[in-house]
This record gives structure tokens, sequence and C-alpha cells, in this order.
């Protein structure tokens, strides 16, 4: 494939054996091919060099070294020093050891940790896939910022000078204009801030809605479907006794950023964290018609990205989780509940009492589903995934028994 040199991800491998250079060489090349330019220096201050050029998309780099006689930890905060400035990417692959090393490297602001032990192919490359495709995505919006700017110069016969006075003239005039809006523009700002902020309490679903005001602080519960998510990490308070303080919330930040991140892009409302729990709604606040398989989308791909985390959790935690997850659809009631003091958008009922059931006898790595969620699937859904009818279960306060299905991914 005949790619232009400015669409080519650079990397630079800073890694002092040629051993481990190769592995990492050979794998990126069997990912992205042509895609890719490697530059190999084993030696920290001749890599160091090579990042203070700031020509480099992506640092893979060791932190230890023979001729530093330095901490990992020094290492790291040398290299991420270095690649600040130019906001280069960083992915640390090491042999160095230690349960807190990742955290250091994290909170330092790394984009990627792997240990060169027991490493899996299928997560580094997905992980990699994941870093390469936001590496991409910035260099073609900075290609076709400089074509635009090229086509533009030759449209109007202007060189590189001539357009610079052309944008101190048009700053010169948004200045006039930021005045007479200023005050609109604050506005805006301050709304901002408070959605940012508020956000980080409230899901971003609620906070949007009563920002456009198609959501009332005062509304009354209303009866509507929906589906309701709860899903909990097994055995949890055991593994958690083990941990010291600051490994439980930094493995509990890691596990809800994750499972966040699925749960909202699939447009679920995460209602509340219990603990190790997570409770979220689909259809609500904003009724979706596909709620159901949005939710069971959902909870099939948490169980994926969970599975890709376990080996990194047992490296630095010393553990694998598991995590369950129970789905019920049907009619709920809605709203906002609590006093005046502090208000919660929730969901109650015969529905989410089903939900709680299924994920309480989940078995580990599972997702267990109720009738009224499969029974309204559309056909396409018969043959996405397998699904294994389970013995009916009795829920709290409902008669009879009720069907339940485990599902799972073809």
């Amino acid at each position: 494939m005949d790619l232009e040199k400015e669409e080519i991800v650079r990397v630079l491998v800073l890694e002092p054996q040629k051993k481990s250079y190769d592995t990492i060489s050979q794998l990126l090349a069997e990912w992205f091919g042509d895609y890719i330019e490697l530059t190999w220096r084993s030696v920290f201050e001749n890599g160091a060099e090579e990042i203070k050029k700031a020509q480099y998309d992506l640092l893979i780099t060791e932190i230890q070294f023979p001729e530093l006689e330095d901490s990992p930890e020094s290492v790291l905060e040398m290299i991420m020093d270095l690649a600040g400035p130019s906001e280069l990417p960083v992915v640390v692959f090491t042999k160095a050891e230690g349960k807190q090393l990742p955290i250091h490297a994290f909170q330092l602001g790394i984009n990627e940790y792997f240990g060169k032990r027991r490493l899996k192919k299928n997560v580094l490359e997905h992980r990699f896939r994941n870093l390469f495709r936001e590496v991409y995505r910035k260099k073609v919006v900075s290609i076709q910022m400089d074509d635009s700017l090229k086509r533009f110069q030759d449209l109007y016969g202007m060189n590189q000078s001539e357009i610079q006075d052309l944008n101190s003239m048009v700053k010169k005039f948004k200045k006039e204009l930021e005045k007479e809006y200023e005050e609109k523009l604050n506005l805006e700002t301050e709304k901002k801030k408070m959605q940012n902020v508020f956000g980080m309490y409230v899901d971003p679903i609620i906070v949007e809605s009563l920002m456009n005001n198609t959501l009332s602080l005062d509304q009354k519960g209303k009866e509507q479907e929906v589906s309701v998510l709860f899903s909990d990490i097994r055995g949890y308070t055991t593994l958690s006794e083990k941990m010291k303080p600051e490994q439980v919330i930094s493995f509990l930040n890691e596990y809800f950023t994750a499972m966040t991140e699925v749960i909202l892009g699939y447009g679920g409302m995460i209602d509340k964290y219990i603990g190790d729990s997570i409770m979220c709604l689909f259809g609500a606040p904003v009724f979706q018609e596909d709620h159901r398989q949005n939710a069971l989308d959902c909870a099939v791909e948490m169980v994926q990205v969970f599975e890709l985390w376990q080996p990194k959790w047992e490296q630095i935690y010393g553990f694998v989780p598991q995590i369950g997850i129970g789905l019920a659809s049907g009619k709920a009631i809605v709203g906002n509940v609590g006093s005046f003091q502090k208000l919660s958008y929730t969901a109650v009922g015969d529905t989410v009492n089903m939900a709680s059931r299924l994920e309480s006898i989940a078995k580990p790595m599972e997702v267990y589903v109720s009738e009224g969620l499969y029974n309204f699937l559309p056909e396409e859904y018969a043959n996405k995934y397998k699904y294994e009818e389970l013995e009916p279960v009795k829920i709290k306060g409902k008669e009879g028994l009720h069907r339940i299905l485990s599902v799972k991914p073809i």
C-alpha cells in the first residue's frame, strides 16, 4: 500500500534488549503493516534526544536500563517530563515488577502499561488498536487542516505571511465582537463549567436533560417501559479485605471507568454505584425504542471488556476479579425520589427487583436476562447471541416462577 509520509504513524521504541524490540516490531508490523514507521534506540540518553525532537506520534519504552542506576519510578518520571511538552502518548513495556509501579505510571499520565511476563497477545492487540485508532485520527485531522490551508493559499495566491496578516485582521474584528457578546459567552462558560462539575456526580443524561429543560426537578413519577441492568463483582468483600486502601480505590476507579464507558456508549443512564455494584437504566429519562437491544449489547460488552482487564488486574493487585450481570425489561415507575435537600432520579418496581435478583444469582462472567427482555427482542437477535434457558426463579413480592435465560457471545 502506497501511503503519504504524513499518514504514517511514527513510533519511537526505547528498549535496551534487541529481543524485546524484535518482539514489539514484529507484532506492530503484523497488526498495522505499512501504517507505522519504527525507530529504535537502546540507550536511554539517545532515546531522550529523540523524544526532544518532537517528531514522533507514539513512544513505547522500557523503564529499566543497564546504564541507569535510577529506580523504575524515577525513570518513569524522567520519561514523562520529556514526553510532556509535546504531549507524546507513552506506552510502558517493561520487565520491572511491583504492584505499585502501574499505579504510579497511570498517575503520571501514561497511556498503557504492559508487563513483559504473562502477557496475552490478544489483550495487547486490543489495547494497541484502540490507542493507534486515536493517534491516527489526530494525524488525519492535522493533515486535513494543512491541506485546507494549502488550498486556500493556491486559491487566493497568498503566501504564508499574507495569510498571517489576514488572520491578524480577523482576530481584531473577532475581539470587537467578543466585547459585545461578553456577557453571553460568560454565561455559556459558567453553564458548561456547571455541566462538567455536576456531571462528575450526576449521570450526564440527567445533567443534559436539566440544562435543556426537558427534565423538571419537581417531576412526578410516571410509569414507562425500561430495561434495568445490575452488575456486581463476585467475592469482592473477601478480595478487598486482602488489599490496601489505596489499592481498593485504584481498582474501583479503573473498574467503574471501564464499565461506565461501555454503559454510556449504549445510551444507558447510571442510576447509582452501590459499593462495587452498578445499577443503570435504559429507556429513561429519555425513552428509547431499542432500550432492550441496547441493554443486552451493553451487558455482553461489559463482560468482554472486563475479561480484557483481568490480566492487568491480576498483575497489579494479585487476583482475578469476576463480574455477574442481571437484566430485566418491563414497566417501572421512574422519577425524582428524595428530599428537598437531595433528589435522585431512579426507577422502582418489579422490573428493578427482577434485575437485582438475576444479578444476585448470575454465575461469574455471565449475563442473566428476564423473559420480559428476551421475548421482545427483534428477530435478528435470535442468532446474534447464544441463549440458554435456566431453571425458573421466584421473585420476592411476585407470585409463581419466572423464566430466565443466560446470554453469551457466539
